[in-house]
């Protein structure tokens, strides 16, 4: 929606950017205002329509479009692939809150991101920008460049580059407010103030603020909750009801059962009755629990900014720049399921009969009478039960929390400070010395239980005040984890027949066994950025000179990772219980170091430092009046096994008439990898296998002090056209990427031990023969002919040179206006095809992890780079008519294919209901949004008030095969949004 073309798009920016500036002022502000770099190059005056594809959008036309966060601009950007501006915590995963940008889907990490051309603060320790931290109320313009930019910029550029441009000379006060109005959320709103001040010699810019987006649960979207045999993937059968077996006092089994199916409890809360892993005949039964409905699509979220900027004019050649922002980012009460499966208990891995339960438990007895009839073994002959399949917390909720879900958290800090010094040598040759330090800090903790307590409150010694041995006495507690002790479903409402008032649980007790597991990543980086620029009368073939920039760049980064809490820090407690160091014995046997928590892993303290050294220059000239061709090259060294990269890159523009011109550029592109990505030591976590019937199993990540820059070759062709009133581009792109960083596919590994044709539902037989055996730890060893898929532990993987990338594809914009009468009617689009993102295979030390495949058209769910629609794009109408400015915007995204879905047979099936193709195809999303602007002057204030709809037809996202039941990357989650803001100026 934002889809116009560059020229018209600055022009309107610089008409209004400024429009409250004095402009009688003179010396530096008027120097600073004719000073133009766009990004991409060095050279003073590059246009935005020349050599390099750069979109320019004013953030006059971001407002009228309703947008309010760097975050939501990128999402409408058809370059763009895979980000998130909502807190789906299924797909961002341990980066809620944060922002990103992630041209041409090659990865956020690989788009580097600037503040007024130096390089702002990234999320600590994974190389990527937290856009969210940057003021979108100080903005005059944001530039993308959407071609590899090493050759300029360095490391990170590989992809392209976003520039975030302060005003400039801004003279005045400025207010802004706005409220969007989402259904079933308490709406999302913000507010900044903005104030500027032009002396004779000086430009002063302060502002700040704020902005929060309200909670918004998954049970307000019907479409987030489809039949557990529509899409089973949202569902699991480690739930509470959990499945038990009752034990005699030897340890025999009486029989097995699901906790209060006497009273149909599991299906009364919520649940289905049904069989794990596989039928009727050769499974168990098993309470089917959705844990959707405790999630949010939305997280209650605080953003903070506060900005200060200044330019002085020391002398009539020397400027002084300096500018500095502190921001954060706060989501204090992240919703996560009541709590998570084990997939190890106080005896280590392993997710099945991993507590114990006594029959002196409070809640046992009850548990007896709800679940086996009268008179039976179990009823007669049980001293306690084995929990089979289960989890503390799952349909009754966690009484913690009034909507049943366990709470988390997040926060992102930045501090960033840069200042500089412009002299004018001549008017030919001038100098900038910038100096930039920025501090960056995230902290993160979702909710676990630990094991060992959990085991210890179940034998009734839990709680903070328990004093001895004696269960139940001395202040020591029991949990009670029958589903007897929850009055109900809060998420959806729902009364628990099996509930018995008196048997819930003591807060305490739950505090005592939780805890979080999480990390405090911090980094610092010290940038120093010396460019030399200017021109000489020096000229080939007619041409009016040279133009030219050379410089070097020094950056310093320190990292360092602190644990959360003893439970996270893999020295503190290794080993599945505390105070037990016997897992360290031996790394390959099956008592290895996994942590205390029963689903989470934990983070190694980190500190980590690298130095970067870079040296670089570029020349324009022009052959003739109508062809200019740029030099551009970059010399980086990072020391130790990494080395030192060139890269060149040539660019060039030829305007064939007035009206018609053609550019492109090659060159070469890199990106150095991170200390993180050089260091041995790494952390644990968990993820669904595929191959073990989607049960989670302990993953073990380490990074690889041998791996080489990642590097690649970038393409771009392109033809421009315009006239007085319309404006055509059309640009071709490629990518040939080489040595991407990523993560041996532990996916790929498990899959890899059992045959082609094996079920994937856990009981597939392990070939203990395969070399992929080397990177997986199995429960109780691998036996030939024994083991099986849902014996897996542990997979090792670790930070390798990938496999190669080519990607290609076109770029389309238009814009056309025309004024009839008093009336202004423009008309735009903007639009990005991609023709091929093509993977070669993954090969490894001589082993095939995965076969070759192009992702354009498909969800890529279970692959890199994630979902490549094939098109997206944005195009808009708009009338202005005195005062009154109206647009009408549309969005598209092309449908994709569920890549794991078998071309002759169902996508997936339940042991209970059979096949289904829930989400095979992913459909086409269309947005049609709707805005209005009226500007009015009060005195000597400028009013704009606004009013915008969003999603006007209420367009629901199409179904995938996801937990939350669509794709967040191709539709909106939101609904119909109206929204109303309000700006003053004075």
């Amino acid at each position: 929606m934002l889809g116009t073309t560059a020229g018209a798009i600055l022009a309107f920016g610089f008409a209004h950017g400024a429009a409250f500036a004095d402009e009688n002022e003179d010396g530096a502000a008027e120097r600073r205002e004719n000073t133009i770099v766009i990004t991409g190059s060095y050279i003073r005056g590059t246009a935005e329509d020349g050599l390099l594809p750069v979109d320019v959008f004013s953030t006059e036309d971001l407002e009228v479009a309703g947008i309010d966060s760097p975050l939501e601009f990128i999402k409408t950007l058809p370059s763009v692939g895979t980000v998130l501006g909502d807190s789906n915590q299924f797909k961002a995963g341990a980066d809620q809150g944060v922002g990103s940008i992630n041209l041409r889907n090659l990865g956020r990490e690989r788009t580097l991101v600037l503040v007024n051309g130096r390089r702002t603060m990234p999320t600590p320790g994974d190389g990527a920008a937290d856009t969210q931290l940057i003021p979108m109320f100080a903005l005059e313009r944001i530039e993308i460049l959407k071609d590899g930019a090493a050759s300029t910029y360095g490391s990170d550029a590989i992809a392209g580059v976003a520039n975030f441009v302060t005003r400039k000379s801004f003279d005045g006060f400025e207010a802004s407010a706005d409220y969007s109005f989402v259904d079933g959320s308490d709406g999302d709103y913000q507010v900044s103030f903005l104030a500027g001040k032009n002396l004779d010699k000086a430009n002063f810019l302060f502002g700040v603020g704020y902005q929060h987006r309200s909670e918004l649960p998954t049970v307000e979207r019907d479409y987030t909750m489809p039949a557990y045999g529509a899409n089973p993937s949202g569902w699991s059968a480690l739930s509470n009801p959990a499945i038990y077996i009752p034990l005699t006092s030897g340890g025999s089994p009486l029989g097995i059962g699901v906790d209060g199916s006497l009273l149909n409890a599991c299906e009364e809360l919520g649940g289905v009755d049904g069989y794990f892993p596989t039928s009727a005949v050769s499974g168990f039964p098993a309470c089917r629990y959705p844990y959707v409905p405790f999630d949010n699509l939305v997280e209650d979220e605080d953003r903070y900014q506060v900005y200060a900027q200044t330019d002085v004019d020391l002398a009539a050649d020397l400027t002084l720049h300096a500018e500095a922002l502190f921001a954060s980012t706060e989501l204090n009460s992240l919703a996560y399921s009541p709590s998570y499966p084990p997939v190890q208990g106080p005896n280590g891995p392993g997710s099945t009969s991993a507590f114990y339960v006594p029959r002196s438990n409070p809640g046992f007895e009850t548990f007896l009478d709800q679940t086996f009839a009268a008179g039976s073994y179990p009823q007669l002959l049980s001293s306690g039960a084995s929990i089979l399949l289960g989890r503390p917390f799952a349909l009754g909720g966690n009484p913690l929390d009034p909507h049943g879900a366990s709470r988390g958290f997040s926060r992102n800090e930045g501090i960033r400070l840069s200042a500089g010094l412009e002299k004018e040598f001549s008017d030919k040759f001038r100098g900038e010395l910038y100096t930039t330090w920025l501090k960056s800090t995230r902290e993160a903790g979702a909710p676990d239980v630990i094991g060992g307590r959990l085991q210890a409150a179940l034998l009734g010694l839990g709680g903070s005040d328990c004093d001895g041995t004696t269960p139940g006495a001395n202040g020591c507690l029991y949990f009670n984890p029958f589903i007897n002790a929850s009055p109900g479903n809060p998420a959806l409402g729902l009364s628990n027949p099996a509930y018995v008032p008196g048997l819930e649980n003591d807060p305490d007790v739950i505090n005592w066994f939780s805890s979080y597991s999480g990390a405090r990543g911090e980094e610092e980086q010290l940038i120093v950025d010396l460019v030399f620029s200017g021109e000489t009368s020096f000229s080939l073939f007619g041409g009016d000179g040279l133009s030219y920039a050379f410089g070097a760049q020094y950056r310093d980064s320190d990292y360092t990772n602190t644990p959360l809490n003893k439970y996270t820090d893999p020295d503190a407690v290794p080993c599945a219980v505390e105070g037990d160091f016997t897992c360290l014995d031996d790394p390959n046997d099956t008592n290895f170091p996994t942590g205390p928590f029963i689903f989470l892993g934990q983070y190694p303290r980190e500190n980590l430092s690298q130095d970067v050294y870079a040296l670089f220059g570029e020349t324009a000239m022009d052959f003739g009046p109508d062809v200019e061709v740029t030099l551009a090259a970059r010399y980086e060294d990072y020391g130790g096994n990494v080395g030192s990269t060139f890269n060149p890159k040539l660019s060039a523009r030829w305007q064939i008439t007035d009206i018609l011109a053609l550019r492109g550029s090659v060159g070469t592109t890199f990106r150095g990898p991170l200390a993180g990505d050089l260091t041995e030591s790494g952390s644990t976590g968990v993820a669904a296998f595929n191959a073990a019937g989607g049960a989670y199993k302990a993953t073990q990540y380490q990074g690889n002090p041998n791996i080489d820059p990642e590097e690649a070759l970038t393409t771009n062709l392109g033809i421009l056209f315009k006239t007085d009133n319309f404006s055509f581009s059309a640009d071709y792109w490629s990518y040939d990427f080489e040595g991407q960083f990523v993560d041996l596919p532990f996916q790929a590994i498990a899959n890899a031990v059992i045959a082609a044709d094996a079920p994937t539902d856990g009981t597939a037989a392990v070939d203990c023969s395969s070399p992929f055996t080397q990177f997986i730890v199995f429960d109780g060893g691998c036996v030939q002919d024994t083991t099986i898929a849902s014996d897996i532990s542990r997979v090792n993987t670790r930070v390798v040179n990938g496999p190669d990338v080519k990607t290609s594809g076109f770029d389309l914009a238009a814009d056309y206006h025309r004024d009839l009468g008093e009336t202004r009617l423009s008309f735009g689009l903007g639009a990005t095809y991609t023709d091929e993102y093509s993977v070669d295979d993954f090969v490894y030390e001589g082993l095939t992890f995965s076969t070759g495949y192009d992702a354009v058209g498909f969800a890529n769910y279970d692959r890199s780079p994630g979902t490549v629609p094939k098109w997206r794009g944005n195009a808009f109408a708009r009338a202005e008519h005195g005062n009154l400015t109206a647009n009408y915007y549309l969005r598209y995204v092309s449908g994709v294919k569920d890549n794991q879905c078998p071309e002759t047979a169902a996508c997936t099936s339940t042991p209970e209901f059979g096949p289904t193709n829930f989400g095979r195809k992913v459909d086409p999303y269309l947005q049609h949004d709707l805005a209005f602007s009226y500007a009015m002057d009060l005195e000597d204030k400028k009013v704009v008030m606004r009013l915008g709809i969003e999603n006007v037809l209420d367009q629901e996202p199409s179904s995938a095969r996801l937990p939350l039941s669509y794709d967040p990357y191709i539709g909106n989650p939101l609904g119909r949004v109206y929204r109303v803001s309000a700006k003053v100026n004075f």
